[in-house]
């Protein structure tokens, strides 16, 4: 296959270019070279705080990429308190005790005055029956606690650092599994990324808390506003009944109206702790150097015992569940079936059988649906989502090409399957897969942001930054009668949710 004849030859490059560069360098006692030719020569190391380091050296550009991967999502939120981590993530680049402060003695002082103003408001806010006057009343002194507490930032001084560093790529994003933060860097400036971001994590001020809220909850209602938003936060909220994968990312608009930097403080000391964190650095790098730098800046990181994340099993389900959902916009279609989790061995199968139906242009359904018969605009379908920590949910989706609609389109997709229930695929259709699969892994050692982001990921939700490899290897050893299967055992009606996009009716 291709990925096993060019991808060792690559690997070979990157190991040489490895030795070269670490002559001199020695890793210190504890750190791991990766040697298996299968994956890239990746250096693993852990601090004696639980801070997990991930590091591959490509000297091809003079750039570094570096993924901070948290093992905390929405998933991890308490009930009532749905959105921190989302929320949290904004508050993550408001800047630290010493970056965009000051005076943080005196800006201290101003937070506090503003959170005791805030939990008046909000208990007010909360109460059966708020008085408008008191309201009136205790939002002045609200505004006036912030006004307060704005003299004492200095505004944009943590993205204007890091614009002055060069910075390329930097983001954030949150998912009901994790948080990540991603950067980009001239390779120079690897210390100065260590010392920022140790900084970041370590000390973080939430200040201008309830101005992010603000900004999220506008964001809730957009999305509320967005038909494909909406047809997302429908079906999976109707798909599981008992588990937190219920609740959507952004968090529900009651509990919003109700967190407290109070709840966003313990939410970040909980789960903001090196033991429940993966570092990938990817680049123009030294590993030892890179080992160095942690060790001296984020090696005083306190870990701390995180707590149990026993939440709820969702119950098998027993009953199809149709929902309606009337907007203005044209038509579309989401269908889910519960998944067994990405660590059990069905997994694989399936991931196959999503890739059967909607592998590109030689996948059935646009072969059947979108040029057949002309009845979709597109279809497809995918293993996974929302998370991948715990059971979830195989989606399929699509919209009608006029004048057909989603009641057809669905009906066509469940023929669709099954008939790949009956019908195993080809030996063709899986080659193709495998040979698709093989040629995407060998494009992510591209990127080193995207290689940086799946490094992290991997180790940090699914234990094992090899995961994708791995992934590769168990799809070779799925048989067309395994995908038949488990589509028997899993695409099935009363394991269905589906959610129908209409125009209201008139």
């Amino acid at each position: 296959m291709r990925f096993s004849l060019l991808l060792p030859c690559f690997l070979l490059f990157t190991q040489a270019s490895y030795a070269k560069d670490t002559q001199g360098n020695a890793l210190p006692p504890g750190a791991s070279v990766e040697t298996d030719p299968k994956y890239p020569p990746v250096v693993s190391y852990t601090l004696k705080n639980g801070l997990k380091l991930l590091i591959l050296e490509k000297h091809f550009v003079p750039t570094i990429s570096f993924t901070m991967m948290f093992k905390v999502g929405n998933v991890d939120g308490q009930p009532g308190k749905t959105g921190l981590a989302h929320l949290f993530e904004h508050m993550a680049f408001k800047g630290t005790k010493t970056i965009n402060s000051k005076g943080y003695v005196q800006e201290k002082l101003a937070l506090e005055k503003v959170e005791k103003a805030a939990k008046a408001l909000i208990a007010e806010e909360s109460s059966e029956r708020p008085d408008a006057q008191k309201l009136e009343v205790l939002r002045k002194a609200m505004a006036e606690a912030e006004a307060e507490a704005d003299k004492h930032i200095a505004k944009d001084e943590y993205l204007n650092l890091f614009k002055s560093l060069g910075e390329h790529g930097m983001n954030a994003m949150t998912s009901t599994d994790y948080t990540g933060y991603v950067t980009s860097l001239p390779s120079n400036r690897l210390e100065a990324w260590m010392a920022i971001e140790s900084d970041r994590f370590k000390n973080s001020v939430l200040r201008e808390f309830y101005r992010e809220r603000s900004v999220v909850m506008e964001e809730r209602r957009m999305g509320e506003s967005d038909p494909n938003r909406l047809m997302w936060e429908t079906l999976v909220t109707n798909s599981f009944s008992a588990h937190p994968y219920h609740n959507p990312t952004i968090g529900w608009m009651d509990d919003l109206k109700r967190l407290t930097r109070t709840d966003a403080e313990e939410f970040y000391k909980t789960f903001y702790v090196p033991n429940n964190a993966t570092l990938s650095i990817v680049g123009d790098v030294k590993p030892a150097e890179v080992i160095q730098f942690a060790e001296k800046y984020f090696g005083g990181w306190q870990r701390r015992e995180l707590p149990a994340r026993t939440y709820t099993k969702e119950p098998p389900q027993k009953s199809e569940r149709i929902v309606n959902v009337f907007f203005n916009a044209k038509p579309a279609l989401r269908i889910a079936f519960k998944n067994p989790g990405m660590n059990h061995p069905d997994i694989y199968p399936l991931m196959m059988t999503t890739e059967v139906l909607s592998n590109g242009k030689t996948g059935r359904f646009y072969r059947n649906l979108v040029e057949g018969k002309e009845l979709a605009l597109f279809a497809a379908a995918f293993p996974s989502f929302p998370g991948n920590r715990y059971p979830s949910l195989l989606v399929m989706m699509g919209a009608p090409k006029a004048p057909h609609t989603p009641e057809e389109l669905d009906a066509a997709i469940m023929q669709e399957i099954e008939k790949i229930k009956n019908e195993p695929p080809t030996q063709w259709e899986i080659d193709k897969i495998l040979n698709n699969y093989e040629a995407e892994m060998i494009k992510q050692l591209e990127s080193n942001p995207g290689l940086g982001m799946s490094l992290a990921q991997n180790e940090e939700i699914m234990g094992d930054w090899r995961y994708d490899w791995k992934v590769g290897e168990e799809l070779r050893k799925v048989k067309p009668e395994d995908i038949s299967r488990v589509a028997a055992k899993y695409l099935t009606r009363d394991n269905r949710t589906a959610v129908f996009l209409k125009e209201p009716l008139k």
